[in-house]
């Protein structure tokens, strides 16, 4: 949904049709995860300076999960806010289904080539 969305009504994979209401939802979404991951991420920073030797933090786990919890704020609000499902719930699960697996996919290749 950038400048290339001017046109009223375009029909996108996972929104349907999107209009004024559909990119409010979304910012605002999206704006809920940028609030709690700006906090959280203060958060990690002030535990990181304790030096407490904890393993899922010395691991980076800690800011992973940051970035999950946060996709999945915004997620929940469009969800919410019967945005993302403002389709026929098969097509739009079929291509959540399709990201997943091609993001597996992708990960799955760089792990193998990394060894």
């Amino acid at each position: 949904m950038d400048k290339m969305d001017k046109k009223q009504g375009k029909d996108t994979p996972l929104y349907g049709i999107v209009d004024e209401r559909t990119k409010a939802v979304v910012y605002q979404g999206d704006a809920y995860t940028g609030r709690f991951m700006l906090f959280a991420v203060l958060f990690a920073v002030f535990i990181r300076g304790l030096d407490l030797n904890i393993p899922f933090i010395d691991s980076n786990w800690d800011l992973m999960l940051i970035v999950i919890i946060g996709g999945g704020i915004s997620t929940v609000y469009q969800i919410k806010s019967k945005v993302v499902f403002n389709r026929p719930f098969s097509r739009s699960f079929l291509f959540l289904i399709a990201l997943i697996a091609i993001s597996a996919l992708i990960a799955f290749i760089l792990i193998f080539f990394k060894r």
